[in-house]
């Protein structure tokens, strides 16, 4: 079931739940209104025919007989009994096949007064008639049809009427609903029309002040980012692609040359351990993808733990000697009054290659190979602060220096992928944290980190 057609439905049930409810009331004061009108004219039959008959000397039982028969205000099937204290009959009329009235009745009517009864269609009331002598009891019976009858046509009206407003609210409200959400469908079909190479296309808002508006808005949020989203990975892709080829084309290139001809063994030993060193490269561009591809997605935090930041420093530290012995990093710890003032909450291996990439970098373009690294704590935060005494970067280039794949034009020889930068900022953000850069040209570069304190 369609949204329109639901809402219409509603709609409906909600129209036919006052509708409903109104004509209930109505039909019910109307029979209530019936049922007291014709009591009231019975009353007033029996009074009269009493008040002739007790009351007036000159009439007789036969001369009120004829002239209550003769009566325009007669009731339809009307029968009138009048009994005296002892519950003899003093006077009947048109009674003819009504069944006795029982002397307990006629007690109970002087003691508890007018009393209604129902026998199919007729109706009944008993009530006391006192004289200055005796206690009299007069019963009036009839058959109210014409009031009946005004309230079963009363009864067939507001059916009619009911069933008619809730097709007809039913049938407006589809239009209403058409009407109020043709924006929706719209916008439906403009969704429908946007294929894989329209990532550039936008939903156009009407009324910027519906709830509509802001379903197109957000889709068109959700747009910029898939194609941002899109943009880095086609970028990711080609960059990755040139990136590999160049070491295997390398390779492939020294197997070749290798092959030409048959050389001595420390030719072959030289070959080898180029071919093995650019091997390593390899890898580590593979291991840097990999950890790239690792960092981008949200899923790492459910690996999250409580982590030491000195201790990972201090891997990290290991790491880069480790793989250049030539390197040295000077290691500064700031004063720490406990050991909660170290501890982050993340993921041990991602922090492990921030802090390695921003370690291999200052040490990389640092003249004299060195890098400085303070440890320190903040204010409910850790602080990691790297920096060298290279050239520095310029100004146009700090800004895209975290982008993938992006190298400055001062690296000289240095080798690199232009990875590093852009992974370490990826896993601070995952992190929660900041990264900055302060460098100007010929004064180094130092790279500040920010990571919230586990708790």
């Amino acid at each position: 079931m369609n949204i329109r057609t639901r809402l219409a439905l509603q709609f409906m049930l909600l129209a036919s739940l006052m509708l409903g409810t109104a004509f209930v009331v109505i039909y019910s004061f109307s029979a209530r209104y019936r049922t007291d009108e014709f009591q009231d004219r019975m009353r007033d039959r029996g009074t009269n025919a009493a008040v002739l008959l007790i009351q007036v000397d000159e009439v007789s039982e036969e001369l009120l007989r004829r002239i209550e028969r003769d009566n325009p205000v007669r009731l339809p099937e009307e029968a009138i009994r009048i009994f005296d204290h002892h519950n003899e009959l003093l006077f009947h009329l048109g009674d003819e096949g009504l069944p006795t009235t029982a002397p307990d009745f006629l007690d109970h009517v002087r003691l508890t007064g007018e009393t209604v009864r129902e026998s199919g269609p007729r109706e009944q009331l008993a009530f006391p008639f006192n004289d200055r002598y005796e206690r009299f009891v007069v019963v009036v019976s009839g058959n109210d049809i014409y009031g009946r009858s005004k309230l079963r046509n009363l009864r067939n009206i507001l059916w009619t009427t009911f069933l008619a407003g809730s097709i007809t609210t039913f049938f407006m409200g589809r239009l209403y609903a058409r009407r109020a959400l043709l924006p929706l469908s719209r916008l439906v079909g403009e969704l429908q029309s946007i294929g894989p190479t329209d990532l550039a296309r936008r939903v156009v808002v009407d009324d910027p002040q519906d709830e509509v508006a802001e379903v197109a808005r957000s889709f068109n949020s959700l747009m910029d980012r898939l194609q941002e989203a899109f943009q880095v990975q086609r970028n990711f892709i080609a960059n990755a692609s040139h990136e590999m080829r160049t070491p295997l084309t390398t390779l492939s290139g020294q197997l070749e040359v290798l092959l030409l001809r048959d050389r001595e063994g420390p030719e072959y030993r030289r070959a080898l351990a180029s071919l093995l060193d650019d091997m390593h490269a390899l890898n580590r561009l593979a291991d840097r993808l990999l950890l790239l591809a690792q960092a981008e997605t949200a899923a790492t935090a459910a690996s999250f733990s409580a982590v030491r930041m000195d201790e990972v420093l201090w891997q990290s530290r290991h790491e880069v000697l480790k793989a250049a012995p030539h390197h040295l990093v000077e290691v500064t710890l700031g004063s720490f009054e406990e050991e909660e003032d170290l501890v982050v909450t993340g993921n041990e291996t991602l922090l492990r290659s921030l802090v390695t990439n921003l370690l291999e970098n200052a040490c990389k373009y640092s003249p004299d190979s060195t890098a400085q690294v303070l440890l320190e704590k903040g204010a409910g935060e850790v602080r990691l602060v790297v920096e060298n005494r290279g050239e520095g970067i310029a100004l146009e280039h700090q800004e895209r220096v975290f982008e993938p794949f992006f190298r400055a034009d001062n690296t000289g020889r240095a080798r690199g992928h232009g990875i590093g930068l852009s992974l370490a900022l990826r896993i601070v953000q995952l992190h929660g944290g900041s990264i900055a850069l302060q460098s100007a040209p010929g004064e180094g570069a130092r790279f500040t980190v920010r990571l919230p304190k586990a708790g």
